[in-house]
């Protein structure tokens, strides 16, 4: 019985394709240009908590909010997101939000 176990097991192996060899991946390097950011902030202090994240762009185009919204996303970033916003700061971020051109 052993030697028709055995004798079974060489001929399946012999009948068995090799493997095949893995096919060569090649990578290359790719670069991509960014367009130039145009976007300026009018207020300092949305350059300095603000633009440490957000790109001076995504903070323009935000929808207009009332102020306790815009204090509800401040308060968001920093317990949220961890950002390193001063808590004595938050009034005069606000009123920088609401003074934004999207924002009148």
């Amino acid at each position: 019985m052993k030697t028709l176990s055995l004798a079974a097991f060489v001929l399946l192996a012999a009948c068995h394709p090799a493997a095949e060899a893995p096919k060569q991946i090649t990578l290359t390097s790719q670069s991509i240009t960014l367009p130039v950011e145009t976007a300026t902030l009018p207020a300092e202090i949305l350059s300095v908590n603000c633009a440490a994240c957000h790109s001076p762009e995504m903070i323009l185009s935000q929808p207009k909010l009332k102020p306790e919204q815009w204090q509800a996303e401040v308060t968001k970033m920093r317990g949220a997101y961890k950002a390193s916003i001063d808590e004595k700061d938050d009034a005069k971020i606000v009123e920088a939000l609401l003074a934004l051109p999207n924002q009148q």
